[in-house]
């Protein structure tokens, strides 16, 4: 058995694992409110809210097209579900809040270098 036959494994995490983690965190305002969970456990949609247009505003990107109906309406009907189909947060759409879930180090590990990428990539824009 070569190389490319065998499953790839990162920090003892299964590559499906990997590639759920990946695909959660491939938008960049699930990113953001993963960082903002992640120093924070909770918060309510109005508040992830207000930290993904803030964060793109601080950012330079395109702050004509965040809205904030609009990123509020996508938070809600697909980032947050997103985040919590892959297991990063329990998110209760009746009650309007996502709490971070309670990972493994091996997950934190992957999510933090992941952020870590993002946060370098937002430093070398300016």
């Amino acid at each position: 058995m070569d190389q490319h036959e065998q499953p790839a494994e990162t920090s003892g995490l299964p590559s499906e694992r990997l590639d759920t983690l990946l695909r959660a965190l491939a938008a960049e305002p699930r990113r953001m409110i993963y960082i903002y969970l992640a120093e924070h456990d909770s918060a309510t949609v109005t508040e992830l809210t207000d930290v993904v247009v803030g964060w793109v505003k601080a950012r330079g990107r395109d702050a004509d097209a965040c809205n904030w109906d609009d990123t509020r309406t996508a938070l809600h009907h697909r980032h947050l579900p997103v985040l919590d189909d892959a297991g990063i947060v329990t998110y209760d759409a009746d009650q309007q809040t996502a709490t971070l879930a309670s990972l493994p180090p091996s997950t934190t590990e992957i999510l933090a270098t992941i952020t870590d990428l993002d946060g370098a990539e937002a430093d070398h824009e300016h």
